[in-house]
This record gives structure tokens, sequence and C-alpha cells, in this order.
């Protein structure tokens, strides 16, 4: 299995960190993004999420030159590794980030295997939106849902073919995915 790659928002999402975080680690050229298939999107390797949710739980303790350090050397560990991580930042001085980072990287491992087993684009279905794969179900749709109240054990009584982890899945994609589109009219005589 090929390692996950992740956009920013999802990085952050999974570190459970500001977008600021990860665009900033970028900014600063902590690790690289990659361009998606269609070059659309910056995609960013599995160790992205255990650099920022490092980062998020040492507060501005870490200069840049120690963030580098620290994508680099984890970027040269298998996805596995991560979790138990120990990096050396300076003499004597040990960065503990499989402890730090575990419960996002253990996320962003079964994110990324839901997102990419339960959740397609099809030009065809839904004018290409992001839908549960095999069904019209948008992730959109999903999210609006959940975001209103309804639970999860609310949509798998409603679609019970579907599994729990595509609708968690699915949410969590709508959240760092934000669909596109025209802007709401504004109405004469309204401020904004």
């Amino acid at each position: 299995m090929s390692a996950a790659l992740l956009t920013p928002n999802e990085v952050a999402a999974l570190a459970a960190t500001s977008k600021t975080v990860v665009e900033k680690a970028l900014e600063q050229d902590v690790f690289r993004a990659r361009r998606g298939s269609r070059g659309d999107r910056r995609l960013l390797p599995l160790h992205a999420v255990a650099v920022a949710a490092a980062v998020k739980s040492l507060g501005r303790r870490l200069t840049v030159s120690d963030k580098k350090l620290v994508a680099r050397k984890l970027a040269a560990l298998p996805p596995a590794a991560l979790k138990t991580a120990e990096i050396e930042v300076a003499p004597a001085v040990i960065l503990r980030v499989g402890s730090l980072a575990r419960d996002a990287v253990e996320r962003a491992e079964r994110y990324a295997a839901d997102r990419d087993a339960y959740i397609e684009m099809v030009d065809d279905v839904q004018g290409g939106r992001p839908v549960i794969k095999g069904t019209r179900l948008t992730v959109s749709a999903i999210h609006g849902r959940l975001s209103s109240g309804d639970t999860i054990e609310m949509l798998i009584e409603d679609y019970p073919d579907i599994p729990r982890r595509a609708f968690e899945a699915a949410f969590l994609y709508a959240q760092t995915h934000p669909q596109v589109g025209r802007p709401a009219l504004r109405r004469r005589g309204s401020k904004a």
C-alpha cells in the first residue's frame, strides 16, 4: 500500500490544529506539497500529520530549523514507524514524536484508507461532486445532515448498506473540502 497523501486542510483536521499551522509550515518549507493527479490540489505526505501534531503539542517551542529536521527525519521513516519515532533535535534533547502524534497518525491512516475506499468523484454522478462509492449520496449531504443534528446512527438507519466508516470519512472529507460555487446573491437594500 502506498503512503497516504492528504490535503493541507485534511492534515490540519487530523492533527487537530489550525490550517494556519500547516500553511505556515508550507511557507517555511518544513515540508513540500505535491500536486494531485489533476494538478489542482496540494498534497502532503502522512508524516506532515505527525509534524503538525507534534508542533501543536509543543506550542511554539520548536524553531523552523528544528521543524525541518523533524520533518526530514520523519520523511525517511516508513509510515508505521511514525507512531514510535524519537528524534534528537539537539544534543541530549529527544523529541518523542510518536507519543505526541500517535493518535493523529492513526486517525490519518484510517481516514485516508476510508476516503480512498468509500469516496469517489465520477463525472456522470451528481455532476462530479464527491459521493459515497456506488451511490448518488454526496458527502455534502452527509455533512449537512450531521451538522444539523442527525447522528451517524440515523444515517445508518436510512442507508443500511453503507458502513459507519464511510459516513465518518465523508463527514471529514466534506469539512476539509468545502464546496466551491457561486456566492449568494445580495438582496437589494441589504448590507454585506
